[in-house]
């Protein structure tokens, strides 16, 4: 089995958002493609980039899952040709029992089915997707300073990758040496121990470039040094030793006071340990008192409220959720560390 669910030719973007920009433009372009579709919980800075290029023409409006986090359920009944619908696997603790069941509903309205596979770049559901196109980023799990990738489970045409993908980007001039730095500090085990704590736990998308260095969104090119290391990434045993994480923080942890924890579906392995609270006082207090004992949580998304078809649903999923980074970095050790540190800020 290949490392990732792409083929080794797909075009390679500066971010997951690249990709999509790239995808989007090429569609109304190309197939006069005219109605975006994006979950209306989703990462805000998507739109953004989205809005950027003017939506590439096309009107853009959320859909709603009465579950957020579970099985995807399109609104069909609200699709028609033209339209396209982007699904995503949020958190990488989203189930879909049958990839082409979710694609057979969204193509039997004449709608062109997109797929959101950055939380979790190698599950059951990325690879066995049926969806006419399937993007990610690449930085959200693995050591790397920028990328960005699309790609056809059908085997449809894919938009070219940008110009200058060759020499462009990190490496060729701008922020090469920083990049290079950034890199470094990215594909080490752990951050450095802060002096006043030792448990300085973070998201991988953290270490790398910071977007604003990057221009992630700008549609450019993936750096070279990404381009190189991608092929070497041991994305298997990576997944294998996150979910060995997430069950040693689970079993730490214990119940969590006025939450639950998120499993990771079938065929899955979550992003990240992530709780999803009653009442979003107490997500903001688990927050405050992680912070103060050198844990970084991540606190994914405030939706993008200008959006038509944002609502109350989405705000409301976002002020009760914290997540805490459990990637290949760590090993049994710390996150047996990390699982007595959970257990007193936020165990039950």
């Amino acid at each position: 089995m290949t490392p990732f669910p792409w083929p080794a030719d797909a075009p390679l973007f500066g971010s997951g958002r690249d990709a999509l920009v790239a995808l989007v433009r090429w569609g109304a372009e190309v197939h006069g493609w005219r109605r975006l579709r994006l979950p209306g919980w989703y990462c805000p800075e998507v739109p953004a980039a989205l809005r950027a290029i003017g939506y590439a023409g096309m009107e853009l409006c959320a859909w709603t899952d009465a579950e957020p986090l579970a099985s995807p359920a399109v609104p069909a009944a609200d699709l028609a040709p033209a339209d396209v619908v982007v699904v995503a696997n949020q958190l990488g603790v989203r189930p879909c029992p049958d990839p082409a069941a979710l694609a057979a509903a969204v193509a039997a309205t004449g709608a062109v089915l997109v797929e959101d596979h950055s939380h979790d770049l190698a599950s059951s559901w990325a690879r066995d997707s049926r969806a006419d196109f399937a993007f990610a980023s690449l930085r959200k799990t693995l050591p790397l300073p920028d990328g960005g990738v699309a790609w056809s489970p059908q085997g449809r045409e894919l938009p070219p990758e940008p110009a200058g993908a060759e020499t462009g980007g990190i490496g060729a001039g701008g922020v090469g040496e920083d990049a290079a730095a950034d890199l470094s500090a990215a594909l080490a085990r752990r951050d450095p121990a802060p002096t006043d704590g030792p448990l300085p736990f973070r998201a991988l998308a953290r270490s790398g470039a910071p977007a604003e260095e990057l221009a992630v969104g700008s549609g450019g090119p993936i750096a070279p040094v990404s381009r190189a290391l991608l092929p070497t990434m041991p994305v298997d045993a990576w997944r294998v030793r996150r979910a060995q994480n997430l069950a040693i923080l689970a079993e730490e942890t214990g119940p969590v006071r006025g939450g639950r924890a998120l499993p990771s579906p079938p065929g899955g392995v979550a992003f990240a340990f992530t709780v999803l609270y009653d009442d979003p006082a107490d997500r903001d207090r688990a927050l405050a008192a992680l912070e103060a004992r050198a844990v970084a949580p991540v606190v994914l998304w405030p939706p993008d409220t200008t959006i038509p078809g944002v609502g109350t649903t989405e705000v409301e999923l976002s002020r009760r959720l914290l997540s805490v980074g459990c990637d290949q970095r760590y090993d049994d050790a710390d996150m047996r560390a990390l699982g007595r540190v959970l257990r007193e800020v936020i165990g039950g």
